[in-house]
């Protein structure tokens, strides 16, 4: 019997689900979570859920997730905010 990698669903995909699509975009671009419209642009435009699932197979997600928001914090902190 063959085993599945454990990121992959019974047919192969990996799944992605809003709510890690909703922590890339308010990590990577935050101004796009200002509306539910911006949002969906962004999603779309920039095809997030691919991004999110290659992010998941490469084992990035987590620490793609943290090095935006430490980048952020970094540029806040630097300009004062």
């Amino acid at each position: 019997m063959r085993r599945h990698h454990p990121q992959h669903d019974l047919f192969g995909q990996v799944p992605v689900t809003l709510d890690e699509v909703r922590q890339w975009v308010e990590a990577v671009a935050p101004a796009y979570c200002s509306s539910e419209r911006a949002f969906l642009h962004y999603v779309h435009a920039w095809q997030v859920a691919d991004k999110v699932a290659a992010a998941k197979l490469a084992g990035t997600f987590d620490a793609t997730i943290e090095n935006a928001r430490a980048r952020r914090a970094s540029l806040l902190q630097r300009f004062g905010f």
